[in-house]
């Protein structure tokens, strides 16, 4: 089927309400359920042949995520899907002011390579839950992955609700031609812009997650070992093939070596038994990739690590001596190389922070109350953790989304839901009273006495 067919075909079944119904929503997560639980190995295995991720890893980040996002959808949607009663003015008395849950209608989601299941089904939960129809673009980059997903939608959805495309960037584009009434994406800052382009010559709105070079702060106050454990388990994660992963480390300068020292203890540790590209490490996604990463490595001075494999795509998690104006602190890495950077005092630090785009989240390791606030306040950030890394995703209460170049707008959980419907304000009025000094004509009497009222 054409995808102009498949966006008719899903528009028209939105009109028609297939999707809208408190029934027809919970059908739905159940079926996307019962897809991902019934087939959990199966989709483990493909993300392995993909990219080489650990089964665990696999598990564990997209499959259990998943799973419990739309249990969480399934326990509230009721509630959420609840018209909302507000307030009204007394200048509209008597009446009533209701705000309504509304789906979009036919929505766009485009995912990610990195986390194929998740970023595709975690917003796909969303756009269901709220009652749209849904077209979800897969990333070409894994095609194992992306083609069982193709296959397993089929199996369990009627295309009318919601439909696989597979392709590059010819679909892609023809996609964004399409006139959606939201689009979803997740991806680089880079396409972000493509995106949000195309969706305006259309008035489409749009919801963008991205990325950005995330900041783990380790304050002279901090426990060196714990942090240093927290800031390698997100960084190694996915070989750090991750969004929210610790970009780089600025490390207070009295607390510098203990962190280099602990670092390398720790790693030594996780990986005792050696490194097992596609067994307890992941592998690199492809060679482009590759060979980016070992481009940054062979231009920086490394502290530590730096053993690369072109021939199974490994990179060893590598510590990197590094200054704020160095070329791997330009763009986001995307990879096991963490820039190690010192500071000496907390308005220097927030100033280049500031002075930097501003990331998707932010890890701050102190004990200090007052430097905890500075930072939350002072520096602009999606979201992130004292004392931990990446575990706020985790949270379903929590907001995820980026700000500026990471990206607008947020979903899990309730966010999810409210991602996807539009608030729909309606007031509610009898037909008596009706007084006549709201109708022309108007004199000074009649101002007078509004006056008194509503002043």
């Amino acid at each position: 089927m054409k995808i102009e067919e498949i966006i008719t075909k899903q528009k028209l079944a939105f009109q028609d309400g297939v999707t809208r119904s408190f029934e027809a929503r919970k059908s739905n997560l159940e079926k996307l359920r019962a897809l991902v639980s019934e087939n959990e190995d199966a989709l483990c295995n493909a993300m392995n042949r993909d990219f080489g991720r650990p089964l665990f890893e696999s598990y564990v980040t997209d499959i259990n995520t998943v799973l419990q996002e739309i249990d969480f959808h399934l326990k509230n949607l009721q509630d959420w899907m609840e018209p909302e009663p507000v307030a009204t003015p007394m200048i509209s008395f008597p009446s009533k002011s209701v705000m309504y849950k509304q789906p979009f209608g036919a929505v766009l989601v485009i995912s990610a390579w990195n986390y194929p299941v998740y970023l595709s089904f975690m917003p796909l939960i969303g756009a269901i839950s709220a009652g749209n129809t849904v077209v979800l673009k897969p990333s070409e980059m894994v095609p194992e992955t992306s083609g069982l997903m193709n296959v397993l939608v089929q199996k369990y959805f009627d295309d009318e609700v919601l439909c696989v495309v597979e392709g590059g960037v010819d679909e892609t584009t023809e996609l964004l031609h399409q006139l959606f009434d939201k689009i979803f994406f997740t991806g680089s800052t880079r396409v972000g812009k493509i995106v949000m382009k195309a969706a305006a010559e259309q008035l489409i709105p749009v919801l963008l997650e991205l990325g950005g070079k995330s900041p783990a702060i380790v304050h002279h106050d901090a426990d060196i070992d714990v942090s240093a454990k927290r800031i390698w388990w997100g960084k190694t994660i996915n070989a750090g093939q991750t969004c929210v992963a610790p970009d780089f480390v600025a490390v207070h300068e009295s607390v510098h070596d203990e962190f280099i020292e602990k670092s390398r203890k720790i790693l030594a540790e996780f990986y005792r038994d050696d490194y097992k590209p596609g067994e307890n490490y992941a592998k690199i996604l492809n060679e482009s990739h590759f060979e980016r990463l070992q481009g940054l490595l062979d231009q920086s001075e490394i502290l530590f690590g730096g053993i690369t494999r072109k021939e199974n795509l490994f990179i060893e998690p590598t510590i990197i001596k590094a200054n704020w104006d160095d070329e791997i602190m330009k763009e986001e890495i995307f990879g096991p190389l963490l820039p190690v950077l010192t500071y000496s005092g907390s308005d220097s630090l927030i100033e280049m922070l500031r002075n930097k785009p501003s990331p998707l989240a932010l890890y701050l390791f102190t004990k200090d109350p007052e430097f905890e606030e500075r930072i939350i306040h002072e520096v602009p950030f999606g979201g992130g953790c004292v004392n931990e890394t990446i575990q706020h995703l985790g949270n379903l209460n929590l907001p995820f989304g980026g700000v500026g170049n990471s990206g607008m707008g947020a979903y899990h959980g309730r966010h999810s839901f409210d991602a996807f419907s539009r608030n729909q304000a309606v007031m509610k009025k009898a037909f008596w009273p009706d007084p006549e000094f709201r109708y022309p004509p108007y004199d000074e009497k009649v101002k007078t006495w509004f006056k008194r009222i509503f002043s």
